[in-house]
């Protein structure tokens, strides 16, 4: 009985002290819940953020904004030094973009915003964060919502699962590469690891077609409206805080030769530009090699490294006076 009775302390002091710890820390176990809400409360946790990059896992896996710092440090010193994040996530949808949004313009460091224009990000299936559920007013239902009262059972999802993978990078310093889940990445960041530059960049190679706000209307399929007319509210949105939108088409290996990206979806990236009066940067029609990608969309280590150094070219045309906005 002894045994028993110490058991049953221990349990309940290790029950009280994670209740505490989950009631102290509340917001950053609901941020645990999701892809989008870990990103934007990584976001937060940083004191200063000049370029934002949005968008699925193709950015997510593209773009390292370290490299694009130090690209801009070296092509545009004079801008000094522009510190980015990422945070893009896996199963990005258009719904979520628009949803995050107020989370990254509010604290008025932001310069620019990439955010990611491809098939999967504006046609992926919206997803909400908690689906809605219909009240349940039985003696079970009202047992079970006074349980939600308990902190380790309010937040029991970021226990669990992947999500218990995310606590790492809310709980501790932040990656400004934007990994929420991958350990490895995280420890790299933390121990001040930096990730290594493009091998023989060459500019000419990563030159994107610029489509501007001034081309010319496009006749879209009639139900890319809604979605062009949101991209450009977004874009809007983000001018009116002071924000320079721009949205890039993730390039893809050369052969990938089938993806709507490549010629069924131009006329919508034109559309996007023309409402929203910015550029969209694709970097689809170049001509890459199989190399640079761990499948015909997603690129590897060294595709991520040159596009990063791509990327920082078109932004620091941009932020130089003068340039294009």
């Amino acid at each position: 009985m002894k045994r028993l009775a110490w058991f049953l302390i221990g349990v309940f002091v290790l029950l009280a002290a994670l209740e505490l710890f989950e009631r102290r820390h509340s917001a950053l176990f609901t941020a645990a819940t999701h892809r989008g809400l870990t990103k934007a409360a990584m976001f937060d946790r940083h004191e200063r953020v000049n370029i934002l990059f949005l968008g699925s896992s193709r950015t997510q896996d593209g773009v390292s904004p370290d490299l694009v710092t130090r690209a801009l440090q070296r092509i545009a010193p004079d801008l000094g030094e522009q510190p980015g994040f990422n945070a893009a996530f896996t199963g990005s949808s258009l719904g979520m973009l628009v949803s995050l949004a107020p989370r990254f313009d509010a604290r008025g460091d932001v310069r620019v915003a990439i955010v990611e224009l491809s098939h999967p990000q504006v046609f992926n299936e919206a997803a909400p964060w908690d689906p809605a559920v219909a009240p349940d007013t039985s003696l079970e239902g009202r047992l079970a919502d006074g349980v939600q009262h308990i902190a380790f059972v309010r937040y029991r999802k970021a226990l669990i699962g992947a999500n218990l993978g995310r606590l790492p990078s809310l709980l501790a310093a932040t990656s400004m590469g934007g990994w929420e889940t991958k350990g490895s990445e995280q420890l790299a960041s933390w121990m001040g690891k930096r990730e290594a530059p493009a091998t023989d960049f060459d500019p000419l190679r990563w030159q994107p077609e610029v489509i501007t706000g001034s081309t010319p209307a496009a006749v879209i399929n009639p139900e890319w409206n809604e979605a062009a007319d949101q991209l450009a509210s977004l874009a809007t949105r983000y001018r009116g805080r002071g924000i320079i939108p721009v949205f890039a088409v993730p390039p893809m290996s050369v052969s990938e030769k089938e993806a709507p990206e490549h010629d069924g979806l131009r006329a919508l990236f034109v559309e996007v530009a023309r409402r929203g009066r910015c550029e969209v940067w694709n970097f689809v029609p170049l001509q890459l090699p199989d190399a640079f990608f761990r499948d015909a969309s997603h690129l590897n280590r060294e595709g991520r490294a040159q596009f990063s150094e791509a990327l920082a070219h078109q932004i620091a045309r941009v932020l130089k006076p003068g340039g294009s906005r």
